[in-house]
């Protein structure tokens, strides 16, 4: 941690406090990181230190841009506190000011672990959602239901086997040997147990991975086509955008680029990158409103996989959130052809609806789900595009 003349060169609070009072910003800035000598008695400042909760000690002397937060509280409090106050009174007005830092300090944390941010980042986006007198609360919710996916979305890699395709959930016996499980293929290079084993793989006996699903042995980029009609505000939008940042925190681990297309009745491209916190946020708080129109989403995602592949990045994933239709199915069917013509897949979840057997949207797609609304609570429910990752 620099010293507050390093410190108000970087945050504009501490300036704008230093103009006002050189000495009194000093001391209040020493006095929540735990810099420099001890504040003067019986000042904010020596009140300030005294009430640092024990929690946020060593936070608050590592971390600038959070300390600069709670600098912009205190000082703010310090001069609504009566001359002449008591210590007690000092005391109080600083207790009121750490337990608001309290809660942003959590939400920053929230954020920090859901978005997969470091703790700077996560500051400095709550700062600039607060500034921008957004809802920090919806945030946070977001933040920590895609830290949930993203630990389901690991889970799910987890139960598949190197060199199968498919999610790995059980032991089965069968004929295929490219899941045969570890213990039967060392048998193979066993001279006397060979004949014995090709027996069991030729009667279907032998042990083998069960697996449901399907995953491409190359991964191409994602394009998330993101329903912002005026029906998707609440946990809907929220799910859509928590999925969003899970996959998006999946894909960039295997260096696979994601595309964003919010719709409604227009639409809007966003490339969206884990590691851009004010992308991220970007993406977060966009909402178009208006109807839902899926064949003009459909083709404009089908022109990003094109746009992709053109660049060498082929074979692509669609996945497209709804909670209505458009009824334009020939121009949903054109789409999902182009698509499919290209190596893209689609995968369809529907929100609170039910698509037609007979849609595109439902009968093209490589995996069609259903949500309702106590499923979009749970950090599991993005396992359903686990085969996408």
């Amino acid at each position: 941690m620099g010293s507050f003349l390093q410190a108000r060169r970087r945050h504009l609070i501490l300036k704008e406090a230093s103009r006002e009072d050189a000495e009194k910003a000093g001391d209040l800035w020493n006095a929540i990181v735990g810099l420099g000598r001890d504040p003067p008695a019986k000042t904010f400042a020596e009140a300030v230190r005294d009430t640092v909760p024990p929690e946020h000690m060593a936070f608050l002397a590592l971390d600038e841009v959070g300390a600069a937060y709670a600098f912009d509280l205190l000082w703010k409090a310090g001069k609504d506190v009566p001359e002449g106050a008591s210590a007690f009174e000092m005391r109080s007005a600083a207790r009121e000011q750490w337990a608001a830092f309290d809660k942003k300090a959590k939400q920053a944390r929230h954020v920090s672990d859901g978005f997969g941010w470091d703790l700077a980042a996560a500051w400095a986006q709550v700062r600039e959602v607060e500034t921008a007198q957004g809802d920090m609360d919806r945030v946070e919710r977001i933040a920590r239901l895609a830290g949930r996916m993203f630990a389901s979305l690991r889970g799910a890699h987890a139960t598949k086997a190197h060199g199968v395709s498919g999610e790995v959930y059980s032991v089965e016996q069968g004929n295929d040997v490219a899941r045969l499980l570890p213990s039967e293929t060392v048998l193979l290079t066993d001279s006397q147990l060979e004949v014995v084993t090709l027996e069991r793989i030729a009667s279907r006996r032998a042990a083998q991975y069960a697996v449901r699903g399907t995953t491409k042995k190359s991964k191409g980029p994602l394009v998330l086509a993101l329903d912002e009609s005026g029906s998707m505000h609440g946990i809907r939008n929220e799910w859509a955008k928590a999925a969003a940042v899970a996959l998006a925190r999946v894909a960039s681990e295997e260096k696979r680029p994601v595309a964003v297309v919010h719709y409604a009745t227009s639409t809007v491209v966003q490339i969206v990158k884990p590691d851009d916190s004010a992308g991220v946020l970007k993406m977060i708080l966009h909402f178009l409103s208006g109807g839902t129109a899926i064949s003009l989403a459909l083709g404009v995602a089908v022109d990003q996989v094109k746009a992709l592949a053109q660049k060498g990045q082929h074979g692509a994933d669609i996945i497209l959130v709804t909670d209505g239709i458009d009824r334009n199915e020939e121009e949903q069917k054109k789409s999902v052809d182009a698509a499919s013509s290209i190596g893209a897949r689609l995968w369809t979840v529907a929100i609170e609806c039910s698509i037609s057997e007979d849609s595109p949207l439902r009968k093209k797609a490589a995996q069609y789900t259903e949500l309702n609304d106590n499923a979009m609570t749970k950090g599991s429910s993005i396992t359903l595009l686990a085969g996408a990752t």
